[in-house]
């Protein structure tokens, strides 16, 4: 687990991997130089588990947090799990015996269940379950959710770990190429419950998803043509960055989609309460206004 200033979550996420049903673990967390007051919750959860062992320092970018904890790590298989989510209790049980019955297994998800930052659920992911639906869904950007993984800790040395320049997508990235040199898989089950909320990289950064995403595809197509791509080659690159979106409109359109979500997941006050918020942000914005038609439309019927 990496952690960088999420302490309002991060007593949940730390309980939810004590609490597995799987308990012959080690629980690497490094602090990547909090200043929220995560570090003192850390240290004293760390106190009190002996499974845990902690690294505190400055802030040096999550590319090489992550690599840290992978270069840190002793075991065969390792989880990812990120500081501000939920994973649920049978999760590593079911990733373990799922490796223990496949030797060609490299990484491992399943299904993430969306929560907003009160706990409220939004709408789930399903991922693909096959090696080769996954290989399909990978060239959209899609294929697994990363946190949700299981990965044997060999095969993410073997492919070199996490990458610069990626500020976001190093998953993606690194994903991408696991596939390449074994079997990759999704169970049917929920495994976790993925945070929404306004601080996460997610929603900082969304507006460069897509050229992250496509630099990562790229790399990949340069794999499968010339065996190296330009990271693996020693040469560099840069991405360039989209101007961020006025603060107004990225919480308007961030609201207006947990809005939507919770409306397909039948959670209409949940819905309302996202969709008056994108109006307070934004009051004249169309798609807040035909969200929040559906809305009532949903409540007459069940009127």
């Amino acid at each position: 687990m990496a952690v960088l200033n999420t302490a309002r979550f991060l007593p949940e996420a730390l309980k939810s991997i004590a609490d597995q049903t799987f308990s012959d673990f080690e629980f690497i967390v490094v602090d990547d130089g909090s200043s929220d007051g995560s570090t003192q919750l850390l240290r004293s959860f760390a106190a009190s588990e002996s499974r845990v062992k902690l690294i505190t320092r400055g802030n040096l970018g999550l590319i090489a947090t992550r690599n840290e904890l992978l270069h840190t790590a002793k075991g065969e298989l390792i989880a990812w799990m990120d500081s501000d989510d939920i994973s649920l209790p049978d999760r590593l049980a079911l990733q373990v015996a799922t490796f223990d019955d496949d030797a060609a297994l490299v990484c491992l998800g399943g299904n993430a269940q969306c929560i907003d930052p009160d706990g409220n659920m939004l709408n789930l992911e399903r991922y693909p379950l096959s090696h080769e639906e996954i290989f399909i869904a990978q060239r959209q950007g899609s294929g697994m959710r990363f946190p949700t993984t299981m990965m044997r800790r060999s095969s993410v040395l073997q492919v070199g770990g996490f990458r610069e320049p990626f500020r976001m997508c190093e998953d993606f990235d690194l994903l991408l190429r696991l596939g390449e040199i074994g079997k990759m898989n999704n169970l049917a089950s929920t495994l976790y419950l993925y945070r929404q909320h306004l601080s996460s990289v997610c929603a900082s950064l969304g507006p460069n998803w897509a050229a992250y995403r496509d630099r990562a595809l790229a790399l990949a197509q340069e794999r499968a043509e010339n065996k190296l791509d330009t990271l693996q080659r020693g040469e560099s690159f840069s991405i360039e960055i989209t101007k961020a979106r006025s603060t107004a409109l990225q919480v308007s359109q961030t609201y207006t989609y947990w809005a939507h979500c919770a409306l397909g997941n039948g959670n209409l006050r949940v819905a309302w309460k996202y969709a008056s918020a994108a109006l307070t942000a934004q009051p004249l914005a169309p798609y807040t206004w035909r969200t929040i038609a559906r809305i009532a439309m949903n409540w007459m019927r069940t009127a």
